[in-house]
């Protein structure tokens, strides 16, 4: 087994016993499970719980590595860069809704190497390594050759790190070319709806590294097109991430990111 290989192996282990974490402590929740970060933006113990697993868990078997948490584990130093989002999705998750995820993405340098995203409450799991495919619960996924169905469907997140105008723009400009969209309220959720096929594109005016990388990789290896800018400013500040299945990618770019820069 390659390093590469041995990494994917771990994160895929990692991301279903987080997954049994994650919905046993929901289970069991008592008083000061759910803290408020902002307005409708959550973090609960089995947020950091999680994290806390993923970190000692992927340092302890590859210890020159770096990590970058959303709960605040960052220690970048290394060839390597675990990118980790503990539950993406956190409103989802507290609510029971089944879209929200654990997602375990890793680069090598500035580029991306590996991603896994579990979906604990439909138990999927969805595995990519670099130049060597995206898979769905073992199955290939392939943007390139996928049957179109006549329909046209994105997903949108929204940030409150850009203004609601802007986002107000970007669905009246999708409305009136004809696409649907969607709002599932978890990035990884939606950055794996694209790998899948289950939608068209997904796009986000400001999205942070630990909610992309891993669907990003993902959404690369199954032949879709992806843009986030460069590596290291994404690391540090996030930014706009939009991904597309190929033969949507140069007219949702050219609208979506057109308006995103106008906001």
């Amino acid at each position: 087994m390659t390093d590469h290989s041995s990494r994917l192996t771990l994160a895929c282990d990692l991301a279903r016993e987080a997954g049994a974490l994650a919905r046993e402590m929901r289970a069991t929740q008592g008083a000061g499970f759910i803290a408020e970060k902002g307005p409708q933006d959550f973090v609960t113990a089995a947020d950091q719980a999680v994290e806390a697993l993923l970190r000692q868990r992927l340092l302890a078997a590859f210890p020159e590595d770096g990590f970058l948490g959303e709960e605040g584990g960052r220690q970048m130093n290394g060839a390597y860069t675990w990118v980790v989002d503990p539950i993406d999705g956190t409103t989802n998750y507290l609510r029971g809704l089944p879209e929200w995820g654990i997602s375990i993405g890793c680069i090598q340098g500035d580029a991306l190497l590996l991603g896994v995203i579990y979906l604990p409450d439909l138990d999927r799991m969805a595995t990519g390594l670099r130049g060597e495919g995206a898979f769905l619960d073992e199955q290939r996924l392939d943007l390139v050759t996928q049957v179109e169905t006549g329909s046209q469907l994105g997903i949108l997140g929204h940030s409150d790190r850009v203004s609601l105008d802007s986002h107000l723009d970007s669905i009246e400009g999708l409305l009136g070319r004809g696409f649907d969209y969607r709002r599932q309220g978890s990035a990884c959720f939606g950055l794996l709806a694209v790998a899948a096929g289950w939608a068209d594109f997904y796009f986000e005016a400001h999205l942070n590294p630990w909610d992309a990388m891993a669907g990003l990789l993902l959404i690369s290896e199954a032949g879709g097109t992806v843009s986030y800018g460069e590596m290291p400013a994404f690391l540090d500040q996030g930014h706009p991430v939009l991904a597309a299945q190929p033969r949507l990618a140069p007219e949702i770019t050219a609208l979506l990111l057109g308006i995103a820069d106008k906001g």
